[in-house]
């Protein structure tokens, strides 16, 4: 298994790289110690071969090979080879000094069985007769054509093979030897070789961590100084890169956190990828959820993002939540392979309210001003064309034409100061301290010669030493009259009305009480709005219906609440309630 570490790798590649040098100058030096072995021997049997041949000569010049005694002797002294004669049966007959015990000794068989077919011998091995390594020439010795005996030369090897021997031990052990030496100097090499790159790894590592602090240290050769270099520039370019882009992100977080619509965009996974602070405020499971999912949104702004996303096209609608309407605009991010989304919603429950509120104005104006026109025009054509001659009918569509008119005026003057109320702004919601009681005294004295003429008697019922209230006095004398002629409207004759007046911490509560119809359940949550004038016997003629209406928006302008309280056929109670001025202030 080749090692994984860079490191071992380096080593490995250096050892092998020796211990293959160390084995190549090895066999050469083996192949030139084969060459000089065998080359040696090549010479050596070459002249071994020349004295046999010569030998072979001798002996057969000689008429007995006896007489050739002294010259073998001489032979033996100053030769390193040893030589020996025998007859044709392979006997020996001569031999030299050191090989004197081998006469009468028979050569093998089938080395005299060549020697008989006239053939010559050259051999180079081991014999069990001889030394573990010799080289042996054999000739034949011819005289008259006939062979009648055969030299041998034998010369041992030992000498050369003990160089042999020794050479290959010595090129063993410097292979051994170099390897083991080769070893710490390898992993030392490696080592030195492979600590630039090994801090460049670590620098790599620390940036895909995002840890930019590491510096590598340039002390390497130049190709690893100049990408050590490299790795120091992109290490510190990808650090200024990621400030940058951290500094944009925190101030897009800023921006779309100040942004009072919500904000998110959609991955083309469907996957939330980001949302605003109002984004998560409005849809978040809990208060510690950072994430949306599309489960958590509304299912019409769902469907509205996975219908834009599946479409790849730019969108926009409105959805509802909590009672709250909503439009939303969706604008496509990144490319086509990568389509996601980017949506943003604003509240335009106001806008729709007032949208709403306007047409229905419209709709309950021109109704209440198609009756008095009818009258208007109905009775003007009448006299016109003379159709009324009495003059006590004519009296009355001119009473009649008269009283349309004033209505005519009241709803006008009733639109008009609603409107002033609404938006005037601060000019029409003075801040003063307004005694109740003098308000209540003021108000009962204005209506009462209209309470007398219809005998309701007025009852005044206020609670001594009443602190003052946050209120206009003009406005609250207007709240006052528009609750008293509301009930002086709906009182039977006789009867009686009463108003109240009691502190109530933190408010102070005035309430007008009559003896009329009632109001039943059903109609008392919309008797505060425009143009509602009830029912079960409520309906009064030349009423305009926004008296309630007026009293409703003054007491909230003044941070106030209204109440009602009745029963059908046990007439009615309307309450305000106005903060308390805090005497201690």
């Amino acid at each position: 298994m080749i090692p994984r570490s860079f490191a071992t790798k380096i080593w490995v590649i250096i050892i092998a790289w020796m211990f293959l040098l160390l084995l190549f100058f090895g066999g050469i030096l083996a192949k030139s110690t084969h060459d000089f072995y065998y080359g040696y021997a090549a010479e050596e049997n070459e002249e071994l071969t020349n004295t046999a041949a010569s030998l072979s000569t001798y002996l057969a010049s000689l008429p007995d090979m006896q007489n050739a005694l002294g010259h073998f002797d001489f032979l033996g002294n100053v030769l390193k080879y040893d030589i020996v004669a025998t007859d044709p049966s392979g006997k020996v007959v001569l031999s030299t000094s050191r090989l004197r015990n081998w006469h009468g000794f028979t050569m093998p068989t089938q080395d005299m069985q060549q020697i008989k077919q006239g053939n010559n011998i050259s051999f180079e091995g081991s014999v069990p007769y001889l030394s573990p390594h010799i080289i042996k020439v054999a000739l034949p010795i011819w005289k008259s054509h006939k062979i009648i005996g055969a030299v041998f030369v034998f010369e041992p090897f030992t000498h050369l093979n003990a160089v042999s021997s020794s050479v290959n031990h010595s090129i063993g052990w410097g292979l051994t030897l170099s390897f083991l030496m080769a070893l710490p100097g390898g992993i030392f090499l490696s080592k030195k070789l492979v600590s630039p790159v090994v801090e460049m790894d670590k620098a790599v590592r620390d940036i895909a961590t995002g840890n930019y602090g590491r510096v590598i240290t340039l002390d390497s050769t130049q190709e690893l100084a100049s990408l050590g270099q490299s790795v120091n520039t992109l290490s510190e370019g990808i650090k200024l890169y990621f400030d940058q882009i951290s500094r944009e992100r925190h101030q897009l977080a800023n921006i779309l956190s100040s942004i009072e619509d919500g904000v998110l965009t959609l991955s083309p996974a469907k996957q939330i990828v980001m949302s605003n602070r109002v984004a998560l405020e409005q849809f978040a499971p809990s208060p510690t959820a950072e994430k949306l999912t599309l489960a958590d949104l509304p299912s019409d702004l769902s469907t509205l993002l996975e219908h834009a996303l599946a479409q790849s096209a730019p969108s926009n609608g409105e959805f509802a939540w909590n009672d709250q309407i909503f439009s939303v605009e969706i604008s496509l991010l990144g490319t086509e392979a990568e389509r996601g989304l980017v949506a943003v919603w604003h509240d335009v429950t106001k806008d729709r309210r007032l949208d709403k509120m306007r047409r229905e104005f419209v709709a309950n104006v021109s109704h209440e001003l198609r009756t008095p026109l009818s009258y208007l025009q109905g009775y003007t054509e009448a006299l016109l064309d003379n159709v009324v001659q009495d003059e006590q009918q004519r009296r009355r569509y001119l009473q009649t034409i008269l009283n349309e008119t004033l209505r005519l005026r009241r709803l006008v003057n009733d639109i008009l100061d609603l409107s002033r109320i609404e938006y005037g702004g601060p000019l029409e919601f003075p801040h003063e301290n307004v005694d109740v009681s003098e308000a209540i005294e003021n108000i009962s004295q204005q209506i009462s010669p209209s309470a007398q003429q219809k005998q309701v008697t007025l009852r005044l019922e206020i609670e001594p030493n009443l602190p003052q209230v946050d209120c206009g006095f003009d406005r609250l004398k207007q709240i006052l009259l528009n609750l008293c002629e509301n009930a002086l409207k709906f009182s039977p004759t006789p009867s009686e009305i009463k108003l109240s007046a009691r502190y109530q911490a933190p408010w102070v509560e005035i309430s007008v009480t009559d003896q009329g119809p009632g109001i039943p359940e059903a109609d008392q949550p919309l008797i505060w709005g425009r143009f509602v004038r009830g029912t079960n016997g409520r309906n009064v003629t030349g009423s305009t219906g926004l008296g309630l209406a007026i009293v409703n928006t003054l007491t909230q302008a003044y941070h106030g609440q209204v109440a009602l309280s009745s029963m059908p056929g046990h007439g009615a109670t309307f309450y305000v309630r106005l903060p308390a001025v805090d005497i201690t202030e």
